[in-house]
């Protein structure tokens, strides 16, 4: 499903995969069509990845407010998982440059424009800008924390720089990007970290990272993510994540995983010591630590599985969804 015209001046796409989240979705989109680049034109894409296509009211009710200069595309996979999502989307882009946003991201009417204006002045195969939270109302615990953990706020200045981060908030020129499709690893659908093996092959062949300081967008993480459970988890997983590309490309991945398990083990004991500290003092940064050192554990452990995205979301959701059994009659026997 399609609207708008069919050609763009910038020769952009955005892409946006959704997934169970409506509001969000209607956030992220509608501050694309007040983007101040709209004049040009440019492809928008959505990815509904709920097998029943959920958004498919939402989407619609998007359609009708387009901007007529914006194409924009509605597509559905029903497999779901973000890396499966992504390539779908790929399969409909005209265009090499392609910008990712977040269904749980907006962007202020300048972003585009921004991130195409750093392209221009620093041509690289991917463009990184900043990302900047906005936390729920009422979030005063570890606040500063959940402030950080989930913002990009590295302090660059605009021009190219040697760090790959996230998809979220980025501009990737596929004509500089080796290889071919599919783009996205699906055997991290799952786990996140699909677009690590992206960015390794433009790291293999010297290709060029850039940062555009003068395009953030707002992270808007939901309340079940500003929780502890939910960071740390993601802390352990984000600490594997060396080994995980290691064990996928390298041929010495035995050493390259001794090397960061001798690193995990340090960042485990002097952030846990730290923490443990921080925690008899009740110090407001102790979370900070403590994130430190589980990530630490996560090069410790790195064969444990952890999952987020795809098939374990929809389990989620599934188990949540179901009602609660009927209670049964005690018969007494039994102890609290």
């Amino acid at each position: 499903v399609s609207r708008g015209r069919l050609w763009n001046a910038v020769m952009i796409s955005v892409v946006i995969p959704t997934f169970n989240r409506p509001d969000g979705l209607k956030r992220a989109v509608t501050s694309v069509f007040h983007q101040t680049l709209v004049e040009d034109g440019f492809d928008l894409i959505i990815v509904d990845n709920t097998p029943e296509a959920s958004a498919s009211d939402t989407i619609a009710e998007l359609q009708r407010s387009c901007p007529n200069t914006i194409n924009l595309i509605a597509l559905h996979e029903p497999a779901a998982g973000v890396a499966n999502a992504r390539n779908t989307a790929m399969r409909a882009v005209k265009t090499d440059l392609v910008a990712f946003l977040d269904d749980d991201q907006s962007a202020p009417k300048t972003w585009l424009a921004a991130l195409y204006k750093a392209y221009r002045a620093f041509p690289a195969a991917v463009t990184f800008g900043p990302v900047r939270t906005t936390l729920p109302n009422g979030q005063r615990r570890h606040q500063r924390y959940f402030q950080t953990f989930f913002s990009r706020e590295p302090g660059f200045e605009t021009g190219y720089i040697e760090t790959s981060y996230g998809c979220g908030n980025a501009l990737v020129d596929f004509s500089k990007v080796p290889g071919h499709a599919p783009w996205f690893d699906i055997t991290m659908n799952e786990s996140g970290g699909e677009d690590d093996v992206l960015f390794a092959r433009i790291r293999d062949t010297f290709g060029r990272f850039a940062w555009a300081a003068e395009a953030p967008v707002w992270e808007h993480p939901p309340v079940s993510r500003v929780s502890l459970g939910y960071t740390l988890k993601r802390a352990f997983s984000y600490g594997q994540a060396p080994i995980t590309l290691a064990r996928r490309r390298s041929d010495r991945p035995a050493f390259i995983i001794l090397f960061w398990m001798l690193i995990g083990v340090g960042k485990t004991i002097w952030h846990g010591a730290i923490w443990l500290l921080l925690s008899l003092m009740r110090h407001p940064g102790r979370a900070f630590q403590l994130d430190q050192a589980v990530r630490g554990i996560g090069k410790l452990l790195w064969w444990v599985d952890l999952r987020f995205y795809g098939a374990a979301a929809l389990k989620k959701k599934t188990a949540n969804s179901v009602p609660p059994a009927a209670p049964t009659l005690s018969t007494g026997t039994e102890q609290a």
